[in-house]
């Protein structure tokens, strides 16, 4: 069944948003859109509330009505940690996080809102990267985005979201000479902040986020070059016409190069000496002029502007790939299902809850369900049962007929009329026609030539009692087999055998139906 999952980049500029259609088979992209957020007002709205009315006013203006919502946590408040444990068990790992996680922050665990995924296993040992948001925060954005009618099923820290692009192959290919074995780096140069992860065999081996972004850039060039912030854009875009413009974009450029570097750096300590077969960039500074030309020397391959593969190309221009690259991103994460990383912050008592109302809501329809199939079974029973009633009334209505014209008597039981058919209607017609000492002698007749000594035998009108004991547990079978052959005990049967302690025997006991009450005695010499 297919699902709708919305995407979501909460930034400090814009809100962006990737709707796509998620099926087991794939996905396809159905829109993508973003709306600005309103400057800082006179009212004092805090920037989660400002993203909360953009975020309704692209709601209403699109018309989406997503399944799922997968949120990026905003801004740089999310801190991360790489914590490295000396095993690779998901058991050990999640019994022992939490400790190391405790004592590199510093702030309660109950105070925080935290959560962690793999990065690289080597050497029996587990990177892990491990975000922390203080709870309040990340409850005043999940508040704000209910304001905006929005629950999303996962807040998740903006960097290692990227591999999703790669996991499910939203990316195009590299060049066909870069080293298989090499990884790729997403930069994301956003308003405030930047984003950046490394991405090998689909899965994020370091990720960042720092506060850096195209307002930093613009109050630094403004400041350089002596003008008024609002005049920033236009000297940065004249950067390569103007030296002066441009030498001022380089240096305010330079803490991103420094920040790539070390991280870069981090990463080649931890993984080894892997070559980056390509930079992608992102984000509003992706096109920015001089921006390839200063990261190149950083890296061994080619840096560009993020492009995208079918089916994510075919619905989002390439211009506004590089720009949805987040929302995309996360839309993708929804669309992994049970295979993304288990990275969310929305855990304790700020978990996603609608998944289990959707659960509680499925069970009850299937306990109604399952009650009206009772019922309806036990109605059916009642009138199949109520059927067979009538018909065997109808019978013994009939039959009752039957003997009231040729016995001038309805009788109770059929049996006894049957008696009175055959000459048998006085109370010496209920002897058998065989007797005891005809069954015992049969018995006798028919027991064979083992070690045998019966200690009880119990004959009722129609059935027949053993008990008694034998050399050997085989003895027991033949004699079943050899009652099994008469005309009196033909569904023989044994009650099992068991060894006595005190001299070794083994105690047996059979059953048996007498089958030869009604054909009489056996002729005079014959066996039965």
């Amino acid at each position: 069944m297919a699902q709708r999952i919305l995407g979501l980049d909460l930034g400090a500029h814009a809100v962006k948003g990737v709707l796509l259609e998620s099926t087991y088979r794939g996905y396809t992209v159905v829109d993508s859109a973003r709306a600005p957020v309103a400057p800082p007002a006179d009212d004092g709205a805090r920037l989660v509330s400002r993203q909360a009315d953009a975020l309704r006013a692209l709601l209403a203006e699109r018309g989406w009505r997503p399944e799922a919502v997968i949120a990026a946590f905003p801004g740089a408040a999310a801190s991360s940690h790489v914590v490295t444990l000396p095993f690779t068990e998901p058991r050990r790992i999640e019994q022992t996080v939490g400790f190391e996680v405790e004592g590199q922050i510093p702030f309660d665990l109950d105070e925080v809102a935290w959560d962690w995924q793999p990065l690289h296993a080597h050497d029996g040992e587990t990177d892990l990267h491990v975000s922390v948001v203080r709870k309040e925060e990340l409850a005043a954005l999940v508040a704000a985005l209910a304001a905006a009618g929005v629950d999303p099923r996962a807040v998740v820290p903006a960097g290692p979201a990227y591999a999703a692009l790669f996991a499910t192959g939203a990316v195009a290919a590299p060049e066909a000479d870069a080293p298989p074995d090499g990884a790729d780096v997403v930069l994301d140069v956003g308003h405030e902040r930047t984003n950046l992860c490394v991405v090998a065999n689909g899965g994020a081996e370091a990720v960042r986020t720092f506060a850096f972004g195209a307002a930093h850039l613009a109050r630094s060039v403004a400041r350089e070059l002596g003008l008024p912030e609002g005049d920033a854009p236009a000297a940065l875009a004249a950067g390569e016409a103007d030296p002066r413009a441009g030498e001022a974009q380089r240096r305010a450029l330079a803490p991103l190069a420094r920040e790539l570097r070390a991280t870069l750096r981090a990463w080649h300590a931890r993984a080894g000496a892997r070559p980056v077969r390509r930079l992608l960039l992102c984000g509003e500074a992706a096109r920015l002029p001089g921006l390839t030309e200063l990261l190149a020397p950083e890296v061994e391959g080619p840096v560009a502007p993020l492009a995208l593969a079918a089916p994510a190309a075919e619905r989002i221009p390439a211009e506004e790939a590089p720009g949805l690259a987040l929302a995309l991103a996360l839309a993708l994460r929804g669309h992994q299902g049970a295979r993304a990383p288990r990275l969310n912050l929305r855990r304790g008592e700020l978990a996603f809850t609608r998944d289990f109302e959707h659960v509680k809501g499925k069970v009850t329809r299937l306990g109604v369900f399952a009650a009206l199939l009772v019922l309806l079974a036990v109605v059916s029973s009642g009138v199949r049962l109520f059927a067979l009633a009538r018909q065997e009334k109808a019978l013994d209505d009939a039959l009752c007929d039957a003997e009231q014209k040729v016995l001038g008597k309805c009788y109770a039981s059929f049996e006894e009329a049957q008696a009175v058919l055959r000459g048998r209607g006085t109370p010496g017609a209920a002897i058998p026609r065989v007797s005891a000492v005809e069954v015992f002698a049969e018995l006798a007749q028919r027991a064979p030539d083992v070690p045998l000594r019966f200690e009880r035998m119990e004959v009722t009108k129609d059935k027949l009692h053993l008990q008694g004991t034998t050399d050997a547990a085989e003895n027991v079978d033949k004699i079943v087999s050899a009652l099994q052959a008469s005309r009196c005990f033909g569904d023989a049967r044994s009650g099992g055998a068991r060894r006595r302690a005190s001299d070794g025997k083994f105690e047996f006991s059979i059953d048996s139906g007498i089958t030869c009450l009604e054909s009489g005695p056996a002729a005079p010499g014959g066996r039965g």
